[in-house]
Formats: C-alpha cells, sequence, structure tokens
C-alpha cells in the first residue's frame, strides 16, 4: 500500500473531521454576461433582504443578517448600506444594555453582541474607516466593570484591530487610535498597529515607537507583565533603522535599569523579577553594545548563541495573517520583505494555487523559490499530487481494498467523500461514481445525525463537482431540518438556547444550530452551480429568520465570488 493510502486510511478512522470541497473549474469571469445577470440577481436579492431586515424580533438576528447585507451592498447602494448600518447601531447599543436579571443569560448577550460589535466595526473599515471609527465610539459600553471579566480589555483590543486594519487606508487615523489606546495601558497588539503603520507611513510608525517609548519610562517592568511583554517585543522586534537609533537607545536604556533596579545583576533576584531577568538574554547583545560597562552584570543571563535573536518571532503573526487571508499576490510579495520566512511563505502560495485548481500557477511559484533542493521538493509534491489524482485500474483497485477494510459505514462515506473531493479535478466520472458509492452507504444507516450530515456533505461535493445532483439531495433534506428546527424550538430552554425574541439564533447552538450554520457557510457552491435554483431551496425554509440568513449567503456566494477553493462541512 502507498504512502498516499496510508494517509487516507489513518485519516478515516478519525470520527470528527471535514470535507473540504476542491473547485473543479474557475468560476465565470466578472465581465460574462452570465455572471453580470447572475451578479444582478444577487444584488437583487440583497435588496430585498435590507427590506425584510427590520421585520425581525431580534435585536441579534437583525445586527447579524443587517451588517452582512450592508457589506455586501456597499459597492452597489452606498446610502442603503449607511442606513443599516445607522439601524444596526442602535441594535449593538440595545445588546449591550441586556438587563435579563440571569446572570447567565445576560453574560452571554453581552459576549454575544460584543463579538457582533466587533466584526461589523471591521465590515464597515473595509469601505470608510472614518464610519467605522464613529460607530465604535456610538456603541461603546458605559462602563467595563459592567461587563463580564472577559470583555474588560476588549475596547482597547478592538480599538487596536481597528487600527491595524485602516493603517493602508488612512495612517494618520491609525496613529491617533493607536495613541489613544496606549494612554490606556500597553498590549501585545499595539505592535501589530506598529508594523502596519511602518509598511504604510514611516513617519507615523517613527512617531507612535516613540509615543510608546516615552509611556515606558514611568513603567515598572519587573511589576507590570504587561509593560515588560512590550518593552522587551519592541526592543526584539523593530530595530534600527525602521526605529529611530536615538529612541531605541533609550527603549534599551529603559529595559537596562529596571533589570538592575530589580536585582537581575545580583546573584538572587526577586521572583517578581524572574521573568524580565530571564528575558534579558535574549538583548543582551543590544544592551552591551549601548550601554557596554553597566550591562556587563547580566551577561549571565544571555544563553549561548541567543544575543543576536533574529525577527522570526516578530513578524510571525503578521506574515501568518497575510498568509491566512491574503492573495497569493500579496503572500509572494512578503518573500523578499522576510527572507526567514521566505519557505513557508512560498509552500502556502504554492498550496493556495494548487487547491484554487490553478495548477500552472502552483508550478510556476514552485520553480521561481530559490532554493534548489526546495525547489524540487515543492514541483515533486504538485507531482505526487496531480499523478494521484488522476484513476487507474490500480488505484480504483486500491480504494476498494482499503474499503472493504475499515469497518464503520461513516467512516466508509468519509473516505469516499474525501478520494472523490481528491481526484474530481483530473477524473470526474471517477469521482462521481465515488460519490454515487458514498450515497448508497449513507442510505443504509440510521435515520439520524450522522446520515444527515454525511448528505450534507455528500450534496457539497457534488455541487463542487458541478452535479445538480447535490440540489436533489438537499431538496430531500429541508423538509427534515424543518422538522429538526420544530423539535429544537419546543425543546428550547432545556439542553439547549435555540431562540431569543422568539427567533432562532445564528450561533451555532447545538448539532441542529451546527448543521445549519456549515450549511450557510456552503451556500456559494449552490448558488455558484444554480443561484435559481438555491433561492427556491432557501425558500423552503420555514422560519423567516432562516429564509433570510439563506438568501444572504446565497448572494454572499456570487458577489463575494471566492475561489471554490476550500470549504468545510463537518460530520460529528
Amino acid at each position: 500500500m502507498s504512502h498516499r493510502w496510508f494517509f487516507i486510511s489513518v485519516t478515516a478512522s478519525v470520527w470528527l473531521f471535514s470535507v473540504s470541497a476542491r473547485s473543479q473549474e474557475p468560476a465565470p469571469g466578472r465581465g460574462s454576461d452570465e455572471s453580470a445577470a447572475t451578479a444582478k440577481k444577487a444584488v437583487d436579492l440583497l435588496e430585498s433582504v435590507a427590506g425584510q431586515v427590520d421585520s425581525l424580533h431580534s435585536a441579534e438576528n437583525r445586527a447579524r443578517i443587517g451588517s452582512n447585507v450592508a457589506e455586501l451592498l456597499w459597492n452597489y447602494d452606498e446610502k442603503r448600506s449607511r442606513s443599516l448600518f445607522a439601524m444596526i447601531e442602535e441594535d449593538i447599543k440595545a445588546g449591550l444594555n441586556d438587563t435579563d436579571p440571569d446572570d447567565g443569560a445576560h453574560n452571554h448577550a453581552l459576549m454575544v453582541f460584543g463579538q457582533l460589535r466587533g466584526d461589523i466595526v471591521g465590515r464597515i473599515a473595509k469601505h470608510n474607516p472614518d464610519l467605522a471609527l464613529e460607530f465604535l465610539q456610538a456603541t461603546r459600553p458605559a462602563s467595563d466593570t459592567q461587563l463580564p471579566y472577559e470583555m474588560r480589555d476588549s475596547e482597547k483590543s478592538l480599538e487596536l484591530r481597528l487600527a491595524g486594519q485602516i493603517a493602508a487606508k488612512n495612517p494618520q487615523l491609525a496613529l491617533k487610535l493607536g495613541l489613544q489606546s496606549l494612554a490606556k495601558g500597553y498590549s501585545l497588539d499595539l505592535l501589530s498597529v506598529r508594523f502596519q503603520l511602518q509598511e504604510k507611513d514611516k513617519d507615523s510608525a517613527l512617531s507612535f515607537y516613540k509615543a510608546i517609548v516615552d509611556k515606558l519610562r514611568s513603567a515598572n517592568l519587573a511589576r507590570d507583565p504587561a509593560a515588560r511583554d512590550v518593552a522587551l517585543s519592541l526592543a526584539r522586534s523593530f530595530q534600527p533603522p525602521e526605529a529611530d537609533e536615538q529612541v531605541y537607545r533609550d527603549l534599551i536604556g529603559i529595559v537596562l535599569e529596571s533589570a538592575l533596579a530589580a536585582g537581575c545583576a545580583n546573584a538572587a533576584s526577586e521572583y517578581d523579577s524572574y521573568y524580565l531577568c530571564g528575558q534579558i538574554g535574549l538583548i543582551f547583545s543590544k544592551l552591551e553594545k549601548y550601554y557596554s560597562p553597566r550591562a556587563a552584570g547580566l551577561r549571565r543571563w544571555a544563553p549561548d548563541g541567543r544575543s543576536g535573536e533574529d525577527r522570526r518571532t516578530a513578524v510571525f503573526q503578521q506574515v501568518y495573517e497575510v498568509i491566512d487571508r491574503g492573495t497569493i499576490e500579496e503572500m509572494l510579495a512578503l518573500a523578499p520583505k522576510y527572507p526567514e520566512m521566505q519557505n513557508q511563505i512560498y509552500w502556502a502560495a504554492m498550496s493556495k494555487a494548487e487547491y484554487s485548481g490553478d495548477v500552472a500557477r502552483a508550478r510556476q511559484i514552485a520553480a521561481d523559490f530559490p532554493d534548489e533542493e526546495q525547489r524540487r521538493s515543492m514541483l515533486a509534491h504538485i507531482d505526487g499530487d496531480q499523478k494521484w489524482r488522476s484513476m487507474s485500474d490500480q488505484k480504483l483497485a486500491e480504494i476498494q481494498q482499503l474499503l472493504s477494510s475499515v469497518r464503520r459505514p461513516e467512516e466508509q462515506t468519509r473516505l469516499l467523500l474525501e478520494v472523490a473531493n481528491q481526484v474530481g479535478g483530473n477524473d470526474r466520472k471517477a469521482a462521481l461514481g465515488f460519490l454515487s458509492q458514498a450515497g448508497q452507504i449513507l442510505d443504509s444507516i440510521k435515520s439520524g445525525k450522522t446520515q444527515i450530515e454525511g448528505q450534507i456533505a455528500l450534496a457539497v461535493v457534488y455541487c463542487s463537482l458541478k452535479s445538480d445532483r447535490g440540489f436533489a439531495i438537499m431538496e430531500s433534506l429541508i423538509p427534515k431540518l424543518n422538522q429538526l428546527v420544530a423539535a429544537a424550538a419546543a425543546l428550547d430552554g432545556f439542553e439547549n438556547n435555540y431562540l431569543k425574541d422568539g427567533e432562532w439564533t445564528m450561533t451555532s447552538a447545538g448539532s441542529i444550530g451546527t448543521l445549519l450554520t456549515g450549511l450557510a457557510q456552503n451556500a456559494g457552491y449552490f448558488s455558484r452551480l444554480d443561484f435559481d435554483r438555491s433561492v427556491s431551496l432557501a425558500n423552503q425554509f420555514e422560519r423567516p429568520e432562516l429564509r433570510l440568513m439563506a438568501e444572504l449567503k446565497i448572494a454572499q456566494g456570487i458577489l463575494t465570488n471566492p475561489p471554490m477553493g476550500r470549504s468545510t462541512v463537518s460530520i460529528h
């Protein structure tokens, strides 16, 4: 048995799994008549949803659905989008002023609306940083002390996250937000803002750096862990020429004074100072460079070979954020800036191209990698993937042999779905055969949660292969889902809280909520295959709030038009 089949046999034995559907062909070009007509239908559907948002009883649902609609509508109807965000502002205020006498329910409501508020601020910031700041300020809770403990620092984190997000469009506003947050206390998120400013406005970045150092002058690094972490991370992450030479020298001096005051030069330092003393070794070379005589007593904290710590830790978060959310071009643009992470960046870009179906682009990325050994490894990886995705009689026999060794039907189904997903790009006929076999196994499973989860996953993979069979499966499942939702609503409050203000919440509560959330996340596979049929399917949901959410996700699948690369439906 080959290594590839051994890997599948191992992963097939895991009970919790995700089916990742791959695109088998690119979505229609934006300029085509067909895609333009479908996009217009999607906008019209969004306008329809927007007109029904205020009919919802739940402030949570109005905020969740309305903010998604507003974000999508911004480029088509900015006035309508702004009015939706204004309406949602009132809902967020109401949610953060929840008065439920039950402490558990009260805290849950605050957590939900706090998360919603942060998501909405991020959505607005993509289009208008000033409006995002206005929304943030208008919905600010009256007092942190009234919030659950987990949310006490959320305001500062949210401000800094917004600052980092808008730095590219408005670095001066980002600097202002960063300074406001700095005035309230220390956070490692300050460094993320500093990094974003460095990329877009070096003068603002230098000003922010100096402001942080000035504040650190009055900090006790041994007794204030937040200040200590910021000071040490800043010293390691941003060094001249990214920092002003004199300001950096001042920062190193602050760390040195704190370390000496904490007794780090003595044989036995205080317990509270131990972490600070231990971290001194990471920047000892800088202490020695700027303050050689006075730093001599700290040499014992410098571990062998660690005095010149590189910037890997400092840029790790920023690089992986681009890898997670950015385009292939944005990812590759990072490679010259951060050669220490070049390997990870190229592999991620290559994988993204391959998973989106652009194998030629993946090969070009691999061929451009400067290291010969890694270049061969990357090209061999692509060749291995492509070879595996083509079916031969021998491989078909291997799969059937492996399938016979798998005991549980749900594990057999997972194996077949994964194989179909892998080979579909090169051998659609074979992939459809595997899906047909998976469907037969699912039909033999006892009706219940496992069967429905498997059928939804099967429908998604069928759609990724451009097969109408996915719709047929879902059309048979919608009545069952309606029955399950009705039953869950009747039992609301016994095991799970499915309803809020008489409406279904969209927070994935319980197994039914997880099913519906997974289906919503994969709505784009259905809408890009057949928009009208997808809308017809959504209209079969009996609860209005579920219909609106389904219609929103259908339109989103068209207007955002993400590569149909990887989408997950979990089966438990």
